[in-house]
């Protein structure tokens, strides 16, 4: 995201140096608004601006950028020089990148520390620590982070992860450089030998494998390490060194040649596929791998475009004032706009993970511009141009250490006051609720599993058996069926993997970019299990969320089998209602209560296609005399509205979708009640409760 002066048109010389000697580059327009053009796509994409659902791809032509500028103003004083001066290299990017962040995460700190529960601030506290340790990105990718699901919107530091990919870049890319032109550099004497083409093939070479490094990645479930790590990210920068080596041709002799209209045409080329990217690809695309070479490919092409050409449409496309002026600012703009719309949606809207109205966050993204031009005048270019600090290297890398370890400092004693206060009286209920789990992970097989994980609760010793069925919405009413199959003399058997419905359908993720056969390949394992059971009773339940990814045909289809194989296996199949979703982090928004009393945190019930899937299955069992449906909305939520705290002292929900097991288990006499009931009434259609008006 950083603004790096650029080079100038040329004379039409052949194979020129990448920039004529001197202290710094003259300056190239079109470059400043293709970088303008970048941080809009981002900033259009995270307000949620219709037409931009891929603009996340705007981050993709920033590394392509640096690539591009870095790679060439490290290999132009190689030449000029014969040697490359790290220490002022590094200085300089210090200079440059790191004042506006220091102020940035300041004022992210403090804002949190005010209007945030200590719950919420110990999250926002280790990614601080994170970002001021140049690591935000590995921390999201060892945190798993979908960086393209809700889930991650509610973290105002999320954006420093691609900071954190270019801060890793400028520490690595000058030394994989020097190598690639002088081999070993520590060996030789004198002025150092060049080869540009020993640094094109090791670019090059970079740039396949840690590709192929991307594509791997993305066919499995770490696509969060191809998505935030350096490493699988290489390639992009590498894309954009590539297209810095290129040699000129002569291209300005002839306005009309062959070389020159195809240079204008593969500009707008380049363009188009960075522009169509950013409209065509959306959440649910696989991405990074395939589809970044569009972004990174294409901003190669418009920056070769510029290169040895007089003004064209497209260098005047460019070089349009507006997107001059945005590329300017894209570094501090890129820095504010995110904690803005994140605070604004956690303060304004329930607390946490709401949305504000679109002509509100247009507004938002103005006054974060207007942070961005407050940031630029007073601290990003004084410090970058202060004449005490520019003049020698060692001041620079002491602004640095010094930023770093304030930093650090920050963060980390931040991170501590928050988890004593946590620990506080008014806000130990709701840490204890956000890890009301109860019996553990053990029992669901991962996300990334194939095989059966199971755990036997109730009745233990017993050789009548019933079973638990389902994914995580199953898991979440594991206390309350504890205690019914203990009432009924049941060993209760546990068959449940997350993110995995309980329907024999095949569901798409997004995430990976295809199918989940893995949740199929389990569910045949699953349901061969419960046929060995033999269970009395089977009881099921899924997130009706996972409809999403099932065309609705083959869901209503695979309902019905599902249904009649469980039928054929057990004496009784009760099959439960999904619970309503709160759509935001419940203990974090009572938490938050505790500064805002007059928070609601109270929900209404699910949307339409909530009720269409539990239709969908009172319609399925209705052809299965032994199979029965229960709505529990009545137990859960009696009034109609859905009330986060019971009492005094029990919090319902644990995170944004799933009931606390606290909560579950003060259901288990309404869960004992149901299952008698569907035991007793096995009957075509046997429905127990009554399903909510949808209008059909």
């Amino acid at each position: 995201m950083s603004n790096e002066t650029a080079e100038s048109h040329r004379p039409p010389l052949a194979f020129q140096p990448l920039r004529t000697p001197g202290e710094r580059p003259p300056f190239r327009a079109d470059i400043e608004g293709l970088r303008g053009i970048a941080v809009l796509l981002v900033v259009l994409y995270h307000a949620g601006v219709p037409g931009f659902s891929g603009g996340y791809v705007g981050v993709d032509v920033f590394f392509a950028l640096s690539g591009y500028l870095i790679t060439g103003i490290l290999v132009a004083e190689v030449e000029r020089t014969g040697r490359l001066d790290l220490a002022r290299f590094y200085a300089r990017r210090a200079r440059r990148l790191l004042p506006a962040a220091a102020v940035l995460l300041l004022a992210t700190t403090a804002f949190a520390y005010v209007f945030y529960s200590p719950l919420e601030q110990q999250g926002i506290a280790r990614t601080a620590l994170a970002t001021a340790a140049y690591v935000s990105n590995m921390h999201f990718a060892a945190g798993a982070t979908d960086y393209l699901a809700a889930d991650a919107e509610t973290n105002p530091l999320l954006h420093t992860w691609s900071l954190a990919v270019e801060e890793q870049f400028y520490l690595g890319w000058p030394l994989l450089v020097l190598v690639g032109l002088v081999g070993v550099p520590w060996l030789r004497r004198g002025r150092l030998a060049l080869s540009r083409r020993r640094l094109v093939w090791t670019m090059g070479a970079v740039a396949v494998a840690t590709f192929a490094l991307t594509v791997v990645l993305m066919g499995t479930y770490r696509t969060h390490w191809a998505f935030f790590a350096s490493l699988p990210r290489a390639w992009e920068f590498a894309v954009g060194g590539l297209g810095a080596l290129l040699p000129r041709a002569r291209v300005l002799t002839a306005r009309g040649s062959a070389s020159a209209v195809g240079a204008r045409v593969l500009g707008w080329v380049g363009l188009v596929a960075v522009v169509g990217a950013s409209t065509l690809y959306t959440a649910r695309t696989s991405f990074p791998g395939w589809t970044a070479l569009a972004p990174v490919v294409g901003t190669v092409m418009a920056l070769r475009a510029g290169v040895g050409q007089p003004t064209t449409a497209l260098i005047r496309v460019l070089e349009w004032r507006p997107l001059r002026e945005a590329g300017r600012l894209s570094y501090s703009w890129y820095l504010w706009h995110w904690p803005v719309l994140v605070f604004a949606d956690g303060v304004w809207v329930k607390g946490v993970g709401g949305h504000v109205s679109l002509p509100v966050r247009l507004g938002l993204l103005a006054l974060s511009l207007v942070l961005a031009e407050g940031s630029y005048r007073l601290v990003e270019n004084p410090v970058r141009h202060h004449r005490w600090l520019a003049g020698r290297p060692a001041r620079g890398l002491a602004l640095l250490a010094a930023l770093t370890a304030g930093g650090v400092a920050l963060a980390f004693g931040w991170g501590a006051e928050a988890a004593r206060a946590v620990r506080s009286p008014d806000q130990a209920l709701y840490s204890r609720a956000a890890d009301d789990i109860d019996l553990g992970a053990y029992c669901i097989t991962d996300v990334r599993g194939t095989g059966l994980t199971n755990c036997t609760l109730g009745d233990t010793t017993s050789a009548r058996v019933a079973v638990l069925y389902g994914d995580s919405h199953a898991f979440q009413w594991l206390a309350a069926a504890d205690r019914v199959s203990e009432a009924h003399g049941w060993r209760l058997e546990t068959v449940m993997k997350s993110s995995c419905p309980a329907i024999d359908a095949t569901r798409w993720n997004a995430r990976l970019g295809r199918d989940f056969v893995e949740c199929d390949a389990w569910r045949s394992d699953a349901m061969d299990r419960i046929d060995a059971l033999s269970p009395e009773m089977v009881i099921v339940s899924s997130a009706w969320t996972s409809f999403d990814g099932i065309p609705p045909a083959e869901w209503v289809s695979g309902t019905a089998r599902t249904f009649s194989r469980l039928s054929r296996a057990s004496g009784s199949v009760l099959v439960l209602r999904d619970t309503p979703h709160p759509r935001f982090d419940v203990p974090s928004c009572l938490a938050r209560r505790a500064k805002r009393p007059g928070l609601d945190c109270s929900f209404d019930l699910d949307s339409s296609q909530g009720q269409a899937v539990y239709q969908a299955q009172v319609d399925a069992a209705s052809a299965f005399e032994n199979v029965s449906t229960v709505d529990m909305t009545r137990a859960l939520c009696p009034t109609g509205t859905c009330a986060a705290l019971r009492g005094d002292t029990l919090v319902a929900w644990r995170d944004d979708n799933h009931m606390s097991a606290t909560f579950a288990r003060s259901l288990a006499p309404s869960l004992f009640r149901a299952v008698n009931e569907a035991r007793a009434h096995e009957r075509p259609g046997a429905h127990i409760g009554v399903p909510l008006r949808t209008g059909r």
